[in-house]
C-alpha cells in the first residue's frame, strides 16, 4: 500500500527555522536599504494596499481579460471565514493584502518607509514570464536563481509570518516583535533562508491537460510529507499547471539532479489531494482557483479521506511518494 503523502499545517518552514531577531532590531538591520524605485507600474505597487501574495502570480490562476493583464484576472476564491465561495469572481488585484503591511513606521534616516515591500519588486518584475518559461519546460539561464528568491520571499510575505516570529520569541523567553520589529524580522529571515534554497533539491511539477488544475492558497506554499519519510518539502503551485517542489536532501534519495530540471506529470489523483490539503490549512484566509473551477472548489474533500493511486503520484513512473 502506498503511504499516504501528507500535508502539514507548520506555521513555519523546518527545520531550516529562520534565525529571528530580538524585537528590538539590532544595529546593522538598520543599514539595510531597499532597492531603488523602479519606474512605470512596479513604482506605484507600493501605495496603500501591499500584497502578500503577488496579484500576477494569483491571476495567472483566473480567466485574464481581454488586455491580458493579470492583476485584472477574474478568479474563484473560497474563504475561510464563511466557508464558502464568493459568487462572484473577484480581481486578482482585490485579493491577499493589507493595507501598508509592510510600511515602516519609523525609518531610519535615509531609508524609505517602503523598502520592505520594494524587496518585493526584482522577483514580481519576472514573475509572469517566468511561469510561462517554467510551465513550457524553457527555463533560461538566471530562471533558478528567481525561483529560489520567489521560494524565499514567499515563507516572509504572509501576515502569519508575525505569528512565526511570536512563536520563536516565545521559545526563547522574550516579547514578541512589534512594529516596525516584525519588519526588521522578515529581511533578516529572508537574509537567512535565501541561501538555504540551492541545498534543497528541487523538481517542477506539471498537472496534465486532462488532471484537474492547481489551486492556490492566499499563502501561497503548502508543507508536504510523506509518512515513514523523514524529509519534508515545501509545494509551490506556480500557475493552474504547473508548480515547484522543493525537499531537504536525504542520502536515502535517488542520485540528486539540478535544481528545476526533472519535470514530472502528477496523476490526477495526487492533485485532488494537494488541493484539498491546501484546503485544510488552518492559517490560510483564501483558496483561489480558476472560474471554471467553482464548483470543486465548493465541494473539496477530506484530504485525510482520499488515497493517491497504487503506483504512486506520478503518471508513468512508480514512486513510493513526491521525492523519490
Amino acid at each position: 500500500m502506498l503511504p499516504l503523502v501528507r500535508a502539514s499545517h507548520a506555521h513555519s518552514w523546518r527545520p531550516h527555522r529562520p534565525r529571528i531577531p530580538f524585537a528590538s532590531p539590532p544595529a546593522e538591520s538598520r543599514r539595510i536599504r531597499g532597492p531603488a524605485a523602479p519606474s512605470g507600474i512596479l513604482s506605484r505597487v507600493s501605495g496603500k494596499n501591499q500584497h502578500y501574495l503577488p496579484a500576477s502570480l494569483i491571476g495567472g490562476f483566473g480567466r485574464p481579460p481581454a488586455s491580458g493583464k493579470l492583476r485584472k484576472a477574474r478568479v474563484a476564491v473560497r474563504r475561510k471565514s464563511t466557508g464558502a465561495v464568493d459568487a462572484r469572481f473577484p480581481k486578482a488585484e482585490t485579493l491577499a493584502y493589507r493595507p501598508g503591511m509592510y510600511r515602516l513606521a519609523a525609518p531610519p534616516a535615509g531609508v524609505d518607509r517602503d523598502a520592505v515591500d520594494k524587496l518585493w519588486d526584482p522577483v514580481e518584475n519576472s514573475l509572469r514570464d517566468l511561469a510561462a518559461r517554467l510551465a513550457a519546460r524553457r527555463l533560461q539561464p538566471g530562471d533558478g536563481n528567481l525561483l529560489f528568491d520567489y521560494a524565499a520571499t514567499a515563507g516572509v510575505r504572509p501576515p502569519s509570518f508575525q505569528d512565526v516570529v511570536a512563536d520563536h520569541q516565545a521559545r526563547q523567553g522574550l516579547p514578541a516583535p512589534r512594529g516596525d520589529g516584525v519588519q526588521y524580522a522578515r529581511v533578516l529571515a529572508l537574509g537567512n533562508q535565501r541561501p538555504v534554497m540551492p541545498t534543497w533539491r528541487w523538481r517542477v511539477l506539471h498537472s496534465p491537460a486532462d488532471a484537474p488544475r492547481f489551486m492556490i492558497t492566499d499563502r501561497g506554499w503548502m508543507y508536504v510529507g510523506q509518512e515513514d519519510w523523514p524529509t519534508h518539502g515545501l509545494l509551490l503551485p506556480m500557475g493552474p499547471r504547473i508548480a515547484i517542489l522543493g525537499y531537504l536532501d536525504d542520502p536515502g534519495l535517488p542520485p540528486r539532479r539540478p535544481a528545476f530540471e526533472e519535470h514530472l506529470d502528477l496523476c490526477k489523483s495526487m492533485i485532488d489531494y494537494l488541493n484539498a490539503a491546501a484546503w485544510d490549512d488552518p492559517y490560510i484566509e483564501l483558496l483561489i482557483a480558476h472560474p471554471d473551477d467553482s464548483s470543486r472548489l465548493a465541494a473539496l474533500p477530506d484530504h485525510r479521506k482520499l488515497r493517491i493511486n497504487a503506483l504512486g503520484p506520478y503518471r508513468n513512473r512508480k514512486s513510493v511518494g513526491l521525492f523519490d
